[in-house]
C-alpha cells in the first residue's frame, strides 16, 4: 500500500498503522485468504485497503462480542450514547463501502480514437 492514510485520533492512528503492517507483512509472507482473494477486480489500489478494512472488520467482531457477553454477565449496559455514536459510525462506514461497490465499471469502455477516420 504505497498512499499513506491516516485516522484523526493519535490512538486511532497508531492501532490503524499497526494493523496495516501487520497485514502488509502477513500478505508478503504468505496469503491472507485461501484460494481467490475476494478482492480480486478491485483495481490496482483498492485490494490492499480492502484487506486491511476486511481484517480490520474480522477483528472487531469478537471484541464487540466480548463488550455484549460483559455487559449481560455484569447485568450493566454500556453507556449507550456512547454506543449509538459507535453504531452510527459503523452505519457511515457501511454505507461508504456500498457506495464504492456502487461506482459505475468502465473496464469494457473505449473511447473512439478521433482520427477522423470515422466521420468519413
Amino acid at each position: 500500500m504505497s498512499t499513506a492514510i491516516t485516522a484523526e485520533g493519535a490512538l486511532s492512528d497508531e492501532v490503524l498503522q499497526a494493523a496495516r503492517a501487520v497485514v502488509e507483512r502477513y500478505a508478503a509472507a504468505f496469503p491472507v485468504y485461501s484460494g481467490t482473494s475476494p478482492w480480486a477486480g478491485a483495481g490496482a489500489k483498492n485490494p490492499p485497503l480492502l484487506t486491511l478494512l476486511d481484517q480490520l472488520v474480522g477483528a472487531m467482531e469478537p471484541v464487540a462480542a466480548a463488550i455484549a457477553d460483559n455487559a449481560w454477565d455484569d447485568r450493566l449496559p454500556i453507556p449507550s450514547a456512547g454506543a449509538r455514536g459507535m453504531a452510527e459510525a459503523l452505519h457511515r462506514i457501511a454505507d461508504t463501502i456500498s457506495a464504492a461497490a456502487a461506482a459505475p465499471d468502465v473496464t469494457g469502455w473505449s473511447l473512439p480514437s478521433m482520427t477522423g477516420k470515422e466521420l468519413v
